[in-house]
């Protein structure tokens, strides 16, 4: 039974959510219902004039080959980023949750790309993947095009994409850490329980949660990768159509070939997609997901 008390405490549990929520729906919610709405649109003079086309532009996307050549390359970029950040991400965590000298400064080195330009930390990767001076070349001895041959460009994007994402998700995953009760870590060591045996059965079924919404996350992000595309190949990089995702070819679309509609159809299978592995994800969540 809802008394008095706990009706106040709802109340003011959502006067506090509000603003979130209002920021959610005008800045997310509502464009979300103009890129459907454009999506079965046609539109003339910057967009003043709209014409109902119904699936036209959806039409013509199924028909459109470099879509699915898009559609691969993004779903080749999240099957290749995902599981190596969520794998070193964690790797990192449990070292840096060990008590070993200047913790606090691997801490700071392993969130620097978060807080770098991507503008900046672009153009020291173009320069450490140059094919006749680069420091990659260099190390290997070779001279292998990385930027421009459609068989490397996707690996150095997920390369970058690793090396940014790992400083964010690793304090995550360490937060998830230190959440663990050291009491069960105590009475492991009574019973004779290995390092490797408390890492296989208290840790990892304890950072589940953790690990859950970091992959969440992690997809959802790698879905919509743009900026180091634009950045690192380039837009006139022979290599392009090999690492052309969903959203650069949005962007193109939109804001290049001034076609919005086709844009937003192209926008709205990406959303589509998301809602569908965001729902794979939580259905799979009840066979590893521990939350005791």
């Amino acid at each position: 039974m809802i008394t008095l008390n706990s009706r106040s405490r709802y109340v003011w549990a959502y006067l506090m959510i509000t603003p979130t929520l209002l920021g959610t729906l005008i800045f997310w919610g509502w464009p979300v219902l103009q890129s459907i709405l454009l999506g079965f649109q046609r539109s003339e003079n910057f967009g003043l004039v709209n014409h109902w086309v119904g699936l036209d532009n959806y039409v013509k996307l199924f028909n459109d080959g470099e879509f699915w050549q898009n559609l691969r390359n993004t779903l080749t970029y999240v099957v290749l980023f995902v599981p190596v950040t969520l794998v070193l991400s964690t790797l990192f965590a449990v070292l840096l949750n060990t008590k070993i000298k200047g913790l606090s400064v691997y801490r700071v080195i392993f969130f620097l790309p978060q807080v770098t330009m991507p503008a900046a930390a672009a153009m020291v990767w173009v320069v450490l993947f140059a094919k006749d001076f680069g420091l990659i070349n260099h190390i290997l001895g070779t001279k292998v095009a990385w930027l421009s041959n459609p068989h490397y460009a996707m690996l150095v994007l997920v390369i970058v994409g690793v090396w940014g994402a790992i400083g964010l998700n690793m304090l995550l995953i360490l937060a998830g850490l230190q959440g663990i009760p050291k009491s069960l870590y105590e009475a492991a060591e009574i019973d004779g329980a290995k390092r490797f045996n408390k890492f296989r059965y208290i840790t990892v079924p304890m950072l589940t949660p953790t690990l859950f919404f970091t992959s969440i996350i992690l997809l959802i992000g790698a879905t919509q990768i743009f900026d180091s595309i634009y950045l690192i190949i380039g837009k006139t990089n022979v290599a392009l159509p090999a690492v052309r995702s969903l959203v650069y070819a949005y962007y193109q679309n939109t804001f290049v070939y001034f076609n919005p509609n086709y844009g937003a159809a192209i926008i709205n299978i990406l959303l589509f997609i998301n809602i569908i592995l965001t729902g794979i994800q939580f259905a799979l969540q009840k066979k590893w997901v521990i939350y005791d």
